[in-house]
């Protein structure tokens, strides 16, 4: 569906049919890109693996960590000239491989260090590479680009078969809205319980922190 389709629909649902109406255009597109984020985080829904700025990144010799593009959520799938590069964890590194830190060579492991606030994601490879070879990433993201009130042909970067769904959570952002005419939180909490039964519950963001706070020191030199 179209940003059009999808607006004119949430207006019939919403009763807002005539002007002035009590949410904007601009309001309803916010609440959309809010929604189609949240699907993408909660059910994975973007799986990308062509993309050159999202699924290709060049090694530096010395350096082990790199900035990810900021729309990816999960690595699922890496390698580098065919061979697979095995996700793990700072805990299993120090438990299985004492001093790894200091190692350099072809990697073997990568660590997926999780977007927290303005910070985009990363990773930390191991060994530090020596040679500036190209990492070939399979990823679960978000959408690459936000949709807008001006562009109303655009459609969600969600399959189609889930543009409907989506409008369960820009509901409840409608009737989270800071207004005497339109909030209603009864409301809100029954088209949030609706969007959780079409893409899950949000991950922890304690969980996501903790292991923000266990990835490596983000080093850019030779260790």
């Amino acid at each position: 569906m179209t940003v059009d389709q999808l607006l004119a629909a949430f207006r019939s649902d919403l009763h807002d049919e005539v002007t002035p109406y009590f949410w904007s255009d601009a309001d309803l597109v916010r609440y959309l890109n809010s929604a189609v984020q949240e699907a993408c985080e909660r059910a994975r829904l973007i799986e990308d693996r062509f993309t050159p700025a999202v699924c290709s990144i060049q090694l530096v010799p010395g350096q082990a960590t790199y900035d990810l593009h900021a729309s990816v959520l999960e690595v699922k799938r890496m390698t580098v000239l065919g061979q697979v590069i095995d996700e793990t964890s700072v805990e299993d590194l120090d438990r299985e491989s004492p001093g790894w830190e200091s190692r350099t060579g072809k990697p073997r492991f990568f660590v997926f260090i999780p977007a927290t606030g303005a910070k985009a994601p990363c990773m930390c490879v191991v060994p530090t590479p020596t040679v500036a070879d190209t990492l070939s990433l399979i990823v679960y993201r978000g959408p690459l680009k936000q949709l807008s009130e001006d562009r109303q042909s655009d459609r969600p970067e969600i399959p189609a078969r889930f543009h409907e769904d989506l409008r369960h959570w820009v509901y409840r952002c409608a009737y989270l809205k800071s207004d005497a005419d339109s909030f209603d939180k009864v409301k809100a909490l029954e088209y949030e319980a609706l969007f959780i039964s079409v893409f899950g519950e949000r991950p922890d963001a304690n969980v996501q922190r903790k292991r923000s706070d266990r990835a490596p020191p983000l080093v850019r030199s030779s260790w």
